[in-house]
């Protein structure tokens, strides 16, 4: 697949890298890396993403490269830009939101590179998926160090493992392979700081974030005998908080550390009104079994899907699609 993925690379001189809504440090991280490894190749790249870059990843772009998605601005034409538009870290279209519309317009070369599960990437005229990844930011390590050779940028360095570290919980889930602990060492010793990057990653919230994540646990919801729990989140919560949806990150992982708890949910309200949710399981249940009946998806142990409906509505589909799941992957 990489050498696969390597000739289409070589083969545009004009590349777009944008990932999916609501960026991660997976894909923002994977992003950066590719692009210092196309721009050392002569390649012209830009990296769009939507709705902004978060506050805890800026300091991965210390060159700016990474720009806000303007609809009405300055990419009112973005779909005429690129030689070939390549989405990162995910295998679905419409995970990019408002950049939907662009990308299934382009005249460009549609591709994905993602590590996440899926039946059959739709939407691309090119794929390059592997979910035995445990990061997007893998799949560029394993495309680059051979190429580059000797020292990798220190762009590059920070993002791939920003990218790792994101994807595996900081090493803690079940996806921190062999395999990613020793690329992990490797940008180690090139200067990746592992303080540093849990500092940027999960020390920088604001007050209202804190606030948020009391309110919501607040409403701390248990079923299954305790094996389900979750919080909620509307919009007036964010509001009454003066919080963001950025603020939202890694609020599913406070269930989760409830012992007997074998999945953890965070339901929200996105702003044009559909419901939300994000599933974590500890170890034994398939969530990616549950979000893929509402059209969502990811990796069997962390999930998410999206629904046109209200959100205790869909609140009451998930939890019984839920407990399921924990019925058949539980004896």
């Amino acid at each position: 697949m990489l050498d696969r993925f390597a000739a289409f690379l070589d083969s545009h001189a004009k590349i777009l890298l944008t990932t999916h809504e609501n960026p991660d440090g997976d894909g923002v991280g994977a992003a950066v890396a590719l692009a210092a490894y196309l721009k050392e190749q002569g390649t012209e790249v830009r990296i769009v993403v939507t709705p902004s870059l978060p506050e805890n990843l800026r300091f991965l772009d210390p060159q700016g490269w990474v720009e806000a998605f303007e609809p009405a601005g300055r990419h009112a034409d973005l779909a005429q830009w690129p030689e070939a538009w390549l989405l990162v870290d995910a295998s679905d279209p419409q995970r990019m939101g408002p950049l939907t519309p662009a990308f299934l317009a382009t005249k460009a070369v549609r591709a994905c590179l993602d590590h996440h599960l899926k039946d059959a990437p739709d939407g691309f005229h090119a794929e390059f998926t592997d979910s035995t990844a445990s990061a997007s930011a893998e799949l560029v390590y394993d495309l680059v160090r051979p190429r580059v050779g000797g020292e990798l940028p220190p762009v590059m360095v920070q993002a791939l493992y920003a990218g790792l570290v994101s994807d595996t919980g900081n090493f803690r889930h079940s996806n921190s392979t062999p395999k990613v602990h020793h690329a992990a060492a490797d940008l180690i010793a090139q200067g990746a700081h592992p303080a540093r990057t849990f500092t940027a990653l999960y020390q920088t919230a604001t007050p209202a974030k804190l606030k948020l994540f009391g309110r919501a646990m607040g409403g701390l919801q248990l079923r299954g005998e305790g094996q389900f729990a979750y919080v909620a989140v509307s919009q007036e919560d964010l509001t009454a908080c003066g919080a963001t949806p950025e603020d939202l990150d890694d609020l599913v992982e406070e269930p989760r550390k409830l012992k007997g708890v074998e999945v953890a949910a965070l339901f929200s309200e996105t702003a044009d009104g559909r419901a939300k949710v994000s599933l974590r399981s500890r170890e034994r249940v398939d969530v990616n079994a549950v979000c893929r009946e509402f059209g969502g998806g990811g990796h069997r142990l962390a999930s998410g899907a999206k629904a046109a409906q209200s959100l205790p509505a869909f609140i009451a589909q998930v939890e019984a699609a839920v407990l399921a799941q924990l019925g058949r992957d539980i004896v």
